[in-house]
């Protein structure tokens, strides 16, 4: 719980009281690599923090093409929100890339924390705004910049964990194939 720990106190100011209150309403959840962490078709009632490891959020497209959504690894949130915040079954697949750890909170348990800490509302307000800008950010540039500029941005940001992460993973999280992605790649080193 060492992540969440520090994630919620870099975040918000909080008692030590009121944070084990907190810690106690999550649940440890471990995966092995390839394992699907419950999402699809199944309506999302759980935020989740990846203590450890590394998943792959990814839906498949009317063309039945897999689309990376989103690329999670330690100390982030991971989730289908919009499942979460409709109640309605999930489109995507949230599964693990290596052996992962992931902390999950209920719906009903983090309404009860809402209750009882004050200061998480605003914890998990602040991390949703987040979340909004990331994404707002990343589609903004898919529309507008170039495969390679897409590509430099994510390994400037990412590039700690590109050796983690299969190429075509990758290419789809930045809506390239995985020939276009080697094609810059190659391009790149040559430079």
């Amino acid at each position: 719980m060492k992540h969440l720990i520090k994630d919620i106190k870099t975040t918000i100011e909080i008692t030590d009281d009121d944070l084990e209150k907190v810690i106690t309403r999550f649940q440890s959840r471990t995966f092995d690599k390839s394992d699907l962490i419950p999402s699809i078709g199944k309506t999302s009632n759980h935020l989740q923090f990846i203590e450890e490891g590394l998943v792959r959020v990814y839906t498949i497209n009317a063309q039945a093409k897999e689309v990376t959504i989103q690329i999670g690894i330690e100390k982030m949130w991971i989730n289908d929100l919009y499942s979460y915040f409709t109640q309605t079954p999930s489109e995507n697949y949230i599964v693990a890339l290596e052996p992962t750890t992931v902390l999950q909170i209920h719906r009903n348990d983090l309404e009860t924390l809402y209750k009882e800490v004050p200061s998480m509302e605003s914890f998990f307000r602040l991390k949703l705004e987040k979340s909004y800008v990331r994404l707002h950010n990343r589609t903004i540039k898919q529309l507008n910049n170039s495969a390679e500029k897409r590509y430099l941005e994510f390994r400037d940001k990412y590039g700690h964990i590109e050796s983690r992460v299969p190429q075509y993973i990758i290419a789809s999280y930045l809506n390239l194939s995985p020939e276009h992605l080697s094609k810059i790649r190659n391009k790149l080193t040559k430079k």
